[in-house]
């Protein structure tokens, strides 16, 4: 970490001396946003009072990734709206560097806004009518800076970023990871000091989030940006350096991360309402509270749609797989010499937490998680000793050799064609390399020799490329 109070909070080595870090670290630094005594209220006084946020107090040190974590509804939002100045409906203080923005006039708010705040939210609020370019240079705009310095500004930005090739194009002809890199490039254009992210991958594919939240802790890491993330999904939590967890507009808990394997450790409450039930239907019951049984029930049809599918498919549940998924993700972060754990897992008893499996289908389920893990881990070991001995190369590298091989071993590939071979070759390095997508990868291997492709049948083509996305998903965990 580049930021001299995250090497003081981090240089004391080992679990015990941790709490003396975190005293230093705190005794020393000043805080960048202090909060005593945050009530919000919608309604006040009347029959259908909200109370959204209660006696909140905390305070926010400069660099530091904080995360608001809790289930839906519990406030985490409305804490950083208030936060941002967004939220009128306050009560108490919200402290930043000095100033209590809630007796700021509007005109102050909003030269906080354009020098010190950069926001993010789910729904990227790109301006259609705009290109990508204007869209990222506009804040620069209302804090009149010459044309050229915001081109100039925003398009570094892009560029550093990856959708510089984007720029003359409208976000409408963007995927939705592009326009959230879009959104990012555009709140930092005015350099802020603090980053506020409302679920800024919500509406993103997986892929798309893992790039988008790594971007976010390179700000934090690399850029001393203080970054405060608004998220339900346990996942994010491996990046904070605290966690405050939420739950009906209280902060329940606070934990200073230590490592990956603690924070699972430590399930609160809040997590628990989380991860209890399906993210659709606890949304549904949350936001849908005063429906009738008959009209929740029609409301449900999604969510009953993706139990029968996934019945249909795995003939499992679609709980048995969200926690197959987490057995999977522990592998991922604590090695496969736990593998044993995930089998007693999967054909322990039910009555002991277990799944229930029969024993042949549970290690059929372990070996094919351990296959691709074992490939994403060569993978990466491949790419990390390219990177210790600065290996560039526009050409096919072992990296993709080992992947061709790793596929055409699982799917028995058979080719005889030295020139089919190399347009494999190109599609797969291509594509771990980000030079194309998986449609462009699809379309190089399925498309006829006549017209330059390699000819393959369609569903061999389906079977290499998304096993593919999972290694190259798996590399950036």
């Amino acid at each position: 970490m580049t930021s001299s109070r995250k090497i003081l909070l981090m240089s004391l080595a080992g679990p015990a001396r941790l709490a003396s870090s975190v005293i230093i670290y705190f005794f020393m630094a000043k805080p960048l946003i202090k909060i005593e005594k945050l009530n919000v209220v919608y309604n006040l006084g009347k029959s259908n009072e909200v109370p959204a946020l209660k006696d909140i107090n905390l305070e926010i040190y400069p660099n530091e990734f904080v995360v608001f974590f809790g289930p839906s509804g519990c406030g985490k939002s409305t804490l950083l709206y208030a936060i941002a100045g967004l939220e009128t409906n306050v009560t108490g203080k919200i402290v930043f560097q000095d100033k209590d923005i809630t007796k700021l006039s509007r005109e102050e708010l909003e030269l906080i806004h354009q020098r010190k705040i950069g926001m993010i939210f789910q729904a990227y609020y790109l301006i259609n009518s705009l290109n990508v370019l204007n869209n990222v240079a506009l804040p620069l705009v209302f804090m009149e800076e010459e044309d050229a310095t915001g081109r100039e500004k925003a398009e570094e930005l892009l560029k550093r970023f990856g959708v510089i090739n984007q720029a003359d194009k409208l976000p409408a002809e963007l995927s939705g990871g592009q326009q959230q890199r879009v959104a990012i490039a555009r709140a930092l254009v005015n350099n802020p000091e603090i980053i506020l992210a409302d679920e800024p991958v919500g509406n993103l594919d997986s892929k798309s989030s893992t790039e988008v939240m790594n971007l976010l802790k390179e700000l934090n890491q690399k850029n001393n940006k203080t970054v405060i993330l608004v998220t339900h999904n346990v996942d994010h939590l491996k990046l904070a350096d605290r966690i405050f967890y939420m739950k009906d507009g209280y902060i329940v808990d606070t934990k200073v991360k230590t490592s990956v394997s603690e924070i699972n450790a430590k399930t609160t409450e809040a997590e628990r309402d989380v991860q209890g039930i399906p993210k659709e239907l606890e949304l549904i019951i949350r936001t849908y509270s005063s429906l009738s049984p008959t009209q929740l029930g029609t409301m449900l049809i999604p969510f009953k749609a993706k139990q029968i599918i996934s019945e249909v498919l795995t003939n499992m549940s679609v709980e048995e797989v969200a926690k197959i998924e987490n057995q999977a993700q522990s592998l991922l972060m604590r090695g496969l010499e736990n593998s044993h754990v995930t089998l007693e897992f999967l054909d322990g008893q039910v009555a002991r937490g277990g799944l229930g499996l029969n024993k042949k289908t549970a290690e059929a389920i372990v070996n094919k998680i351990k296959n691709i893990i074992k490939e994403i881990k060569t993978l990466e070991a491949i790419e990390a000793k390219k990177k210790t001995a600065g290996y560039k190369t526009d050409g096919i590298d072992s990296e993709t050799v080992q992947a061709r091989k790793y596929l055409f071993d699982l799917y028995d590939v058979n080719i005889k064609s030295f020139k089919k071979l190399e347009i494999i070759d190109k599609a797969i390095d291509d594509r771990l390399k980000n030079k194309i997508d998986i449609q462009g990868f699809r379309e190089r291997l399925d498309k006829p020799s006549a017209k330059a492709g390699a000819g393959l049948d369609k569903r061999l083509v389906r079977k290499l490329s998304r096993r593919l996305e999972l290694l190259i998903l798996g590399k950036y965990n």
